[in-house]
């Protein structure tokens, strides 16, 4: 038989949340009724603990169901940027009561002015979240946007394309900057050439002072994609930095795909020396061809631009005719 626990019993002491019981005067498995909130000794069946609260979520979402039928009844945290903070009111809309069809019509009458951004808030959350950005870039854009809406700057105009022009200024103020290629892979079919361009009219409405992505900016990542150890990546960027000092007509991307072979090639990791080409090419986003034809360009430099704490001028001939 069950033995209950009075709560000027609880007050004195008598048993705590450690899962000790006081009348088997030991530690003991203990059972949660998630229904009653009652911690319960299996060993005796005492009630240790009453009408616990359970912090957990009471429902769960699948991906496969009905994303209309949300079960949580709470909405987003709370947004500085909206004026209301998001603290809206949804009125569901039960067809069988004649009542709860009049005033979902009439919710929707209500214009809200945040409904707009709130709409292109979730939409930028969305494409940082693919590329896998930290939050401080996700709310910039966010802010950036803000700003933009404030000026009458979206009303006409593509928004896809200036939610990512603004996710791609935002990269470049926070020191992470992303290619307009891999921004145009997530803006929901903007292309590069409007995303360039919705990206130079808010330089000039915004007034923001964006630099021009520095290939030294895009080595660290480039180079995590295959696995090269901090000590190639060190001297990848350094190997880009004296490249700059000799007259080869690339694009920044090309040499940094050929500098990256040549680090590879002269690597003491085993793994980092058995990267191909291919492998390269593809972490840095360029063709085969192109980098063959930088690599070509870089060879005769090689003494002067590879460091010589990185690798000795003798082991240079390790690298692979063009």
């Amino acid at each position: 038989m069950q033995k209950t626990k009075r709560k000027e019993d609880w007050d004195k002491g008598f048993c705590n949340d450690n899962g000790f019981c006081s009348d088997c005067k030991a530690y003991t498995d203990v059972v949660l009724d998630h229904r009653s909130g009652d911690t319960i000794c299996t060993q005796c069946g005492l009630v240790l603990e009453d009408h616990a609260v359970d912090f957990t979520a009471e429902w769960r979402n699948f991906d496969d169901q009905d994303s209309t039928n949300d079960p949580s009844r709470v909405g987003a945290r709370s947004d500085p940027l909206l004026d209301n903070g998001v603290l809206t009111v949804n009125i569901s809309n039960d067809k069988k009561k004649a009542v709860s069809c009049v005033l979902p019509r009439l919710h929707k009458t209500l214009r809200n002015p945040d409904k707009s951004l709130h709409v292109a808030f979730e939409t930028l959350g969305m494409m940082a979240d693919r590329l896998a950005l930290v939050t401080a870039i996700r709310d910039h854009a966010k802010e950036l946007y803000k700003k933009a809406d404030d000026r009458k700057f979206c009303r006409g105009r593509n928004c896809d394309a200036i939610m990512a022009a603004c996710l791609f200024l935002a990269c470049q103020e926070k020191g992470l900057p992303r290619t307009l290629k891999e921004i145009a892979m997530v803006a929901n079919g903007a292309t590069r050439k409007e995303i360039n361009r919705m990206k130079e009219l808010l330089k000039k409405i915004l007034e923001v002072d964006s630099k021009t992505t520095n290939v030294g900016d895009l080595s660290r990542r480039c180079c995590s994609m295959i696995g090269m150890a901090n000590q190639d990546m060190k001297a990848v960027l350094e190997t880009l930095n004296k490249s700059k000092e000799v007259d080869v007509r690339r694009s920044p991307k090309s040499v940094l795909a050929a500098v990256m072979y040549m680090i590879a090639q002269l690597s003491n990791d085993k793994s980092t020396r058995d990267l191909t080409l291919h492998d390269v090419s593809q972490a840095a986003d360029v063709a085969v061809a192109t980098t063959k034809k930088a690599y070509k360009d870089l060879y005769p430099y090689v003494s002067r631009i590879i460091p010589n704490w990185f690798v000795k001028l003798e082991d240079l001939k390790i690298l692979c005719l063009p």
